[in-house]
């Protein structure tokens, strides 16, 4: 009997050191993965910096967690030459992992973020905070293989204070948010999808007043929905991006991996929609790409009781009439009264390379896409005649 006591006390010891090497490992690797946000966010040409004042792992034995204390994140805005014009913080960003859902990854926030600029001080507070990250199995115990298949958040009783936190210039009544990722990904996969929507997006009264913001400052529903297929390294582009020292360089990257992008197949939709106040209006698109990588795709935009939206715009902002008018006479093609007695619009279109067509009928030619214009941009000629002379003078 006592030896069947000693094997069952061996066995429990065993499965608690186990037990504790995987928490240590996994709040260890929690660990390095705030360490790798907080360089991500240093950029090298010093226009955003990420502090902090440290990390610290905890959860022990449910949990596995990694905190970072007080980050702060320094950014300097364009055109300023302030030396920190804008400073964001939070009192602490816990990273977490639940032992019996190893693949799910809780990001905790507390509820608000302070902001500081010379002029003074603000900050943003949540009613709830909840975000999630979902982990591809193969990266539990290779560190090499990218994490995060897919990111969730879900973000209610949202505030933006100025004047240290006395005065409210925004509310949203809710943010939901998904992204997946797949970096891997063929053309006739998702390599990227992203869907985000607002509800109840308000102004208070007083800006409301002082601008003279239509429909009492107040959007019922934003919403936009992003799906791109086809092998683009998200993530390895993302770093690329952040490797360039100029604007031109990364402009120049971004048009090779677009044309990578399209000579392997790639494809994609997204699509907007809008409430404010009686006005509907959603608008969606496709592109894909031929053999020769020339684009090819469709665009539809419909709207409910635009004649409302226009109105209210017009009577806010009266020197809007004029430009108002002349999109309405472009668009009367277009337009028609709903059996409500609002105005409706409706417009399907294609494009490639017979043209573009609207509602059946041709509007205009579409010329070929030059990526080599796009890939490979002329240098910029020196001053003078553009022989380039002058650059030697």
């Amino acid at each position: 009997m006592r030896g069947i006591f000693r094997l069952l006390a061996g066995i429990v010891v065993a499965l608690a050191v186990v037990w504790a090497g995987l928490w240590w490992y996994a709040q260890a690797r929690l660990q390095a993965a705030l360490k790798f946000y907080a360089a991500e966010m240093t950029a090298p040409d010093g226009s955003t910096n990420m502090s902090y004042d440290g990390i610290s792992g905890g959860g022990f034995p449910f949990a596995a967690t990694a905190t970072l204390d007080n980050p702060r994140l320094t950014m300097l805005l364009p055109g300023s030459n302030m030396p920190s014009p804008l400073v964001l913080g939070l009192s602490r960003v816990t990273l977490r992992i639940d032992v019996f859902n190893p693949l799910l990854l809780h990001i905790d926030m507390p509820d608000k973020i302070t902001g500081h600029v010379p002029q003074g001080d603000g900050a943003v507070t949540f009613g709830s905070f909840n975000a999630t990250a979902t982990l591809a199995p193969a990266a539990l115990f290779n560190p090499h293989v990218f994490a995060v298949s897919a990111e969730d958040a879900t973000v209610t009783d949202i505030n933006v204070l100025a004047s240290s936190g006395s005065l409210q210039v925004l509310h949203i009544d809710s943010l939901r948010m998904h992204q997946a990722l797949n970096p891997s990904a063929s053309a006739a996969q998702t390599g990227l999808a992203l869907t985000e929507d607002l509800e109840g997006i308000a102004l208070p009264g007083w800006l409301t007043q002082l601008l003279h913001v239509p429909f009492n400052g107040q959007m019922a529903h934003l919403g936009l929905k992003l799906a791109l297929s086809g092998p683009v390294d998200w993530p390895d582009l993302a770093q690329r991006l952040k490797a360039q020292p100029t604007g031109a360089d990364n402009t120049k990257l971004l048009a090779n991996a677009l044309h990578d992008w399209a000579t392997q197949g790639g494809n994609g939709t997204a699509s907007l929609s809008l409430t404010e106040g009686p006005t509907t209006l959603n608008a969606s698109g496709t592109v894909k790409f031929d053999a020769n990588a020339q684009p090819t795709g469709t665009a539809d935009i419909t709207a409910d009781h635009l004649d409302a939206l226009t109105a209210a715009i017009a009577t806010a902002y009266p020197q809007a009439q004029d430009g108002i008018n002349q999109a309405e006479a472009r668009l009367a093609p277009y337009l028609s009264a709903s059996s409500a007695g609002g105005q409706q619009l409706n417009i399907q279109a294609t494009y490639g390379s017979g043209g573009v067509m609207v509602n059946g009928a041709k509007v205009a030619e579409m010329p070929p896409l030059d990526w080599s214009l796009l890939t490979s941009p002329a240098p910029a000629q020196a001053p003078g005649d553009g022989s380039g002379a002058a650059a030697g003078q």
